[in-house]
């Protein structure tokens, strides 16, 4: 009997070390313990439906999840090395990557996630066709309705850059429905009626749309549901010739005869790895039940739109109103996990969990109060869009059709060799080295070599309008900031501001207020390119020495020939340098700006970023970087002071 307490002890002991071993097995048994890694996408529906697997995931099944970021193709072709294991949102037959790795048995498809499918197809506001007298808006195209209509309202989608046509507002560049759309624009004989304007950017899609319909204007795009401007606005959709599926497939691939039809009604899925499949049957068998119904995703995404709620509050919003749908997706005992995790039943049959801890911190158990700026400055930026677009319109037309397109069609109408020719003089005049003048003209020549001499005259003219701009900006602030010690004390934290804000911040608002294309992306430029001038200016002229200046004075110059024969000349290095700074930000914007879209450079760069076309973005990257080489060597040389400069006739008399 004496031994039975011992026994008794040794197995408590024993069980206390097992049993969070065991509990740790369980947890573990979930992908073998490794962490489930998912696709964070970028729009709404996909989002929301990510951010929902997530959650079910982690508290129905024990899962250790994680969010990775990425461009579609990347996290595609990740997906089939099974770096990561799901994409919580995939179109059928929309990805070639995707495609290719089922017919591998990389990628496995599971489910429908949306009943009926997801629609797409062009599109003009409800407005344009019907009017909206709520709005005073009178219908501009009564009779619009399929793409043959097209032509004849051409002028009503006028596209600012070439008033003849109309403009077309496409996917961004490197989508798969860009090249859809652009194989239907051209079986559709519209190429000599409309631009197929790419946009850089989904986001600046967003934006463009929003900004039309806002203020009640025209525009013809291409667009999808379910999506949060789907739930938003209401839009009109143009008809396409009868579905054919052989027809589409061509439209696709562009293989073989181009034939009409209308877009695939696509099919949600999620997209699993093939070991994660193998290895996660039960998870297999969730994806399979995991369906929503349009009505309620629409809803949900707009819900998203409207409160500006991110795609993880608006799942756990979704998870806690609607457990009858999500409990339909799971087994009884994972259910109850979440019900758990969620707090649907009381306390006192569960431990609190780590998502009610979070939710209480959320809902205010912290130390921070729950202040936000976002909404109001939305509201703002709206009310400015319908009070004021109109300005802002007249304003972006200005720029564009007084500056922008006479420096590029100028630029684009000199002869190519005229132009390395007029590129070759002026690096002599400012080097007077034979060895970089002939590399820099041959440099260029390469670039014209591989096929993207327009681009290049594209992006030179951007980023020329904008260094000018910012000079006629920019040395004149500099100047004053030079006499003004208060003006100087209030530029400093607002130039700061404008060199150390994300671009990405401030495209959005100026992308609302003056449209998509190269306004917008100038605007840009030149709000993150003339801190440098100016500051730099400013420096120059405080520097000047006051013996000099002293001197001039005695001699009786006015304050203007101060300035202009004393001051500015022997500022003029620091000046230069300024301007040459100015010019590199430029340059270095052309690939954000493409973003906008605005042509040239970047946007090669940029497509090949979102397509894994390695060889097409390095083409592209090489070719700014020898237009940065070329433009630096330059401008530097005619910063340095004259008699610093090589001259030739000099060496000789040596």
């Amino acid at each position: 009997m004496g031994k039975l307490p011992r026994v008794l002890a040794l197995a408590s002991i024993c069980l206390a070390f097992t049993l969070p071993l065991t509990a740790k097995g369980q947890t573990a048994s979930c992908n073998d313990g490794q962490p489930v890694r998912l696709a964070d996408l970028n729009w709404e529906s996909a989002s929301f439906t990510t951010h929902v697997v997530r959650k079910l995931l982690a508290s129905g099944y024990g899962c250790a999840t994680e969010i990775v970021p990425g461009a579609s193709a990347a996290i595609e072709s990740a997906l089939a090395q099974d770096d990561l294991q799901i994409i919580a949102e995939i179109w059928s037959g929309r990805s070639p990557i995707i495609e290719e790795a089922i017919k591998q048995g990389k990628v496995e498809v599971v489910g429908d996630t949306l009943t009926g499918g997801a629609e797409q197809g062009w599109y003009v506001p409800h407005y344009v066709v019907n009017g909206d007298p709520e709005r005073g808006i009178e219908a501009s195209a009564p009779d619009l309705r399929s793409w043959r209509d097209l032509p004849r309202y051409k002028s009503l989608f006028a596209d600012p850059e070439d008033p003849g046509k109309g403009r077309f507002l496409n996917c961004p560049s490197g989508w798969v429905c860009e090249n859809t759309n652009s194989r239907l624009l051209q079986l559709h004989g519209l190429e000599n009626d409309y631009t197929n304007f790419r946009a850089g950017t989904g986001a600046a899609l967003d934006a463009a749309i929003s900004s039309a319909y806002d203020r009640g204007r025209p525009i013809l795009f291409y667009y999808w549901q379910p999506a949060g401007l789907m739930a938003k606005y209401k839009f009109h959709k143009i008809e396409q010739d009868p579905f054919d599926k052989a027809c589409w497939d061509t439209i696709v691939s562009g293989e073989g005869e181009l034939c009409s039809s209308d877009f695939l009604r696509a099919q949600l899925s999620v997209a699993t790895s093939t070991p994660f499949a193998k290895r996660n049957p039960e998870l297999v068998a969730f994806f399979e039940k995991l369906q929503f119904e349009p009505a309620l995703l629409n809803r949900m995404i707009l819900k998203m739109t409207e409160t500006r709620k991110s795609g993880e509050a608006m799942a756990d919003q979704f998870l806690r109103e609607h457990p009858d749908v999500w409990r339909a997706w799971l087994p009884t005992a994972a259910s109850a996990r979440v019900s758990s995790a969620l707090g649907m039943i009381e306390p006192s049959d569960s431990p609190a969990s780590a998502l009610d801890t979070a939710a209480e911190a959320t809902a205010g158990g912290g130390i921070f109060p729950d202040w936000s700026a976002a909404a109001f400055v939305n509201r703002q930026l709206m009310g400015m869009v319908k009070e004021y677009g109109g300005v802002f319109r007249q304003v972006s037309d200005f720029m564009l059709t007084r500056l922008l397109l006479p420096v590029e069609r100028l630029m684009l109408a000199i002869p190519p060799w005229t132009f390395l020719l007029l590129v070759a003089a002026l690096s002599w005049h400012a080097t007077r080295k034979p060895v970089a003048t002939v590399l820099y003209a041959a440099c260029l020549y390469l670039v014209g070599a591989v096929g993207l001499w327009d681009k290049l005259i594209q992006t030179f003219a951007l980023v020329l309008v904008s260094t000018l701009v910012s000079i006629v900006l920019g040395v004149p602030i500099g100047i004053i900031a030079a006499r003004s010690r208060i003006l100087r004390r209030v530029l400093t934290p607002v130039l700061d501001v404008m060199q150390t804000l994300p671009s990405f911040v401030y495209l959005i608002p100026v992308l609302m207020l003056f449209g998509l294309g190269k306004v917008p992306a100038l605007f840009a430029t030149i709000i993150y390119a003339v801190p440098p001038l100016i500051r730099l200016t400013t420096l120059g002229l405080r520097q000047v020495d006051p013996d000099v200046m002293e001197a001039a004075q005695a001699f009786g110059v006015t304050r203007w020939q101060m300035l202009t024969r004393v001051t500015l000349p022997l500022a003029r290095p620091s000046i230069m340098a300024g301007i040459n700074q100015t010019t590199m930000m430029a340059l270095a914007m052309v690939v954000v700006a493409s973003m906008i879209g605005a042509r040239g450079l970047g946007e090669d760069v940029l497509a090949g970023i979102q397509t894994l076309d390695v060889g097409r973005g390095l083409q592209a990257g090489v070719a700014i970087v020898i237009l940065a080489i070329v433009i630096d060597r330059i401008t530097q040389a005619y910063g340095r002071p004259r008699r610093q400069r090589p001259d030739p006739s000099r060496e000789k008399l040596r």
